[in-house]
């Protein structure tokens, strides 16, 4: 159980998750049921969010060829499930499509041996077109202009028919692919990609193979784009036109991670969210823009930011605000210790980089204390630097810069 909590982040506060989870669960009964059905669509591309940064966040590479791995498993599982195709179970559908993504992902990462890079991008992309005029050619295999229909699934006597009790479906699939990439990124494997991404010499130098965990990264992506397009099938009950798989889609899924950042896996969800309604919540408002231009300014803000995006951005602000939080607590924030005898304030700036140190009450160390080149020198009790604020002890002040 204590492995599964690790889950958790501590610069978040517990209230932080019980908000989000009822928010998440309960909003669906108090909107149209369009914005449900958008909010199953949110959860599908936050699985492809996620995928994607396994490959970019954690691997170091850019993959070109995602939309079209959506779209093979979107056009495969169909095809598989539905009654003029194979008619086979649901997840029999789901499983051929995420292999088949994960196998077409993995044969992307073999060039890695020898590559990385841009020629990582231009072989994904020569994959991505590929994948254009073969599978998506087959008009068997994803309905052509007829269109076909496909039924929701139904697991154990549950339906899912509804779009609130297919979004829930969606949802689930989101919670358990987010608590099992967390658990990777803390596992010895998740630790050394990490580590292949930082510096592929020195993995290699401690015996880490940086071409496997190359490959494994894309196999991952694979298995989350795969399970996207597999639940996205059923989702519109008639697979989507192949205008929304093609290379300028794989720009657009590749914006998630790119925006989101590598540092938090709730800023993909949330990015992913804020994606898909974005032009909807505009066009209530009688303001049309294409998804792609979100898509777009999502790069862009996110190759301003830098590698850990916005998440990492919140995530540092958080994280200030626990450490000043710890040391205001401890008495310790930008605390000031001012000698009698006539010369300067000495400040020990304990606050964060970036932070405006808090105004505290001067601390008056006695008169009598030695002086030293480096700094004041006063004989220091016991119990580190509280006790010596506090009852008038001595300690070592380094000068301060010029």
């Amino acid at each position: 159980m204590r492995r599964y909590l690790s889950v958790l982040s501590p610069n978040v506060p517990p209230w932080g998750y019980a908000a989000f989870l009822i928010m998440a669960l309960g909003w669906v009964h108090v909107v149209p049921k369009f914005w449900v059905f958008l909010g199953g669509a949110a959860c599908l591309l936050a699985i492809s969010g996620l995928g994607l940064s396994v490959v970019v966040g954690w691997a170091g590479e850019v993959s070109l060829a995602s939309a079209a791995l959506v779209g093979t498993s979107v056009y495969l599982t169909g095809y598989m499930v539905r009654g003029d195709g194979l008619d086979l179970p649901f997840l029999v559908g789901l499983g051929a499509g995420m292999a088949v993504a994960a196998a077409l992902h993995a044969f992307a990462a073999l060039a890695t041996a020898k590559l990385s890079g841009i020629y990582v991008m231009v072989l994904t992309l020569g994959l991505q077109v590929t994948i254009e005029r073969t599978v998506f050619s087959v008009s068997k295999l994803t309905g052509g202009s007829e269109g076909v229909y496909l039924s929701r699934p139904s697991f154990l006597g549950m339906h899912f028919d509804s779009d609130t009790s297919f979004y829930y479906l969606c949802f689930g699939v989101l919670a358990m692919v987010v608590v099992f990439l967390t658990l990777f990124r803390q596992s010895r494997h998740g630790r050394a990609m990490l580590l292949v991404r930082t510096n592929r010499e020195a993995a290699a130098a401690v015996g880490i193979s940086p071409w496997r965990y190359k490959i494994l990264a894309f196999v991952i992506s694979g298995l989350c784009l795969g399970l996207a397009g597999a639940m996205t099938a059923p989702l519109y009950r008639s697979p989507p036109t192949l205008l929304q798989y093609l290379s300028f889609a794989s720009l657009f899924l590749l914006a998630v991670p790119v925006t989101a950042g590598s540092e938090s896996l709730i800023a993909v969800i949330v990015v992913a969210f804020a994606f898909t309604m974005t032009p909807a919540l505009l066009e209530e408002m009688s303001l049309r823009l294409s998804p792609n231009i979100v898509g777009g300014v999502g790069l862009l803000a996110g190759t301003y930011i830098g590698a850990r995006g916005i998440g990492g951005a919140i995530l540092d602000r958080l994280r200030d605000r626990r450490e000043r939080a710890t040391l205001a607590a401890a008495g310790l924030l930008g605390t000031t210790v001012e000698l009698r005898d006539g010369r300067e304030p000495t400040v020990i700036d304990t606050t964060p980089a970036g932070r405006p140190a808090r105004r505290t009450r001067p601390a008056r160390v006695p008169a009598g204390a030695a002086a030293t080149n480096g700094g004041e020198l006063v004989p220091a009790p016991a119990g580190g630097l509280a006790s010596v604020l506090s009852s008038g002890g001595g300690l070592t002040l380094p000068p301060r810069p010029v």
